[in-house]
């Protein structure tokens, strides 16, 4: 007999069919850690973990099971606090591997991977799919899709990442999801680099302002 398919989360795996209500962009949290570092006297760690809590637990409440959380790399993804804030939330919490940034990487990538100072393979490729199928920071907590972004324009930076996620996905077969801007339409430009990139089936498009709309096949969107 076939098992069910599943569903890596914060909690471990769940079956598809047990997954419920879904709300498909929910961030727990999204911060600087640099600054929140900087300047501690802004961020109440208790406080803040106390009110997600409230808050997820109103959600609960009103039916829905499972919430999607595409924060990654770039937007101050920290799992082991959102487990905590789930050890006390009865929610499947759904986690993203990825990187998020609209114009250049993050220094260290800005100097290790192909064509860059140091050189070397794409370190972030090799990172994406660690976090799918091994965990996240030794946490064991496995990201269950990809996450990666674009606004105004394409850079260089951006379209890395793009074709790094593409390759991930390649490896995996893990579903994308991409932010993107309704008014610059670079939604199609992400769909064209991502099918360049590695044939990708199964994107979660959000243009910035719009709600989440599945793309099976990568289909031309209306909007963005």
């Amino acid at each position: 007999m076939t098992s069910p398919p599943q569903v890596p989360t914060v909690r471990g795996p769940v079956a598809v069919d047990d997954l419920g209500t879904v709300l498909m962009h929910e961030h727990v949290f999204v911060l600087s850690e640099e600054l929140r570092q900087s300047i501690p006297e802004n961020w109440d760690g208790q406080l803040r973990a106390d009110d997600a809590v409230t808050r997820l637990t109103a959600l609960a409440e009103t039916g829905v099971s499972t919430i999607v959380d595409p924060t990654v790399i770039g937007l101050g993804r920290d799992v082991r606090r959102v487990a905590a804030v789930n050890a006390r939330v009865d929610l499947n919490i759904i986690v993203a591997t990825g990187l998020y940034t609209l114009a250049e990487v993050p220094d260290y990538f800005r100097y290790h991977g192909p064509g860059t100072l140091l050189g070397g393979p794409e370190s972030m490729t090799d990172l994406f799919v660690r976090e799918l199928t091994e965990g996240i920071a030794g946490t064991g907590i496995k990201a269950a899709f990809l996450k990666c972004a674009i606004e105004d324009e394409l850079t260089p930076g951006v379209e890395r990442v793009m074709r790094a996620v593409a390759q991930a996905h390649l490896r995996t077969g893990a579903p994308i999801t991409v932010h993107t801007s309704a008014h610059a339409q670079t939604g199609l430009t992400a769909q064209e680099i991502l099918r360049r990139s590695a044939r990708v089936r199964g994107i979660l498009e959000q243009s910035s302002g719009e709600p989440v709309r599945p793309w099976g096949t990568c289909g031309r969107p209306d909007t963005g």
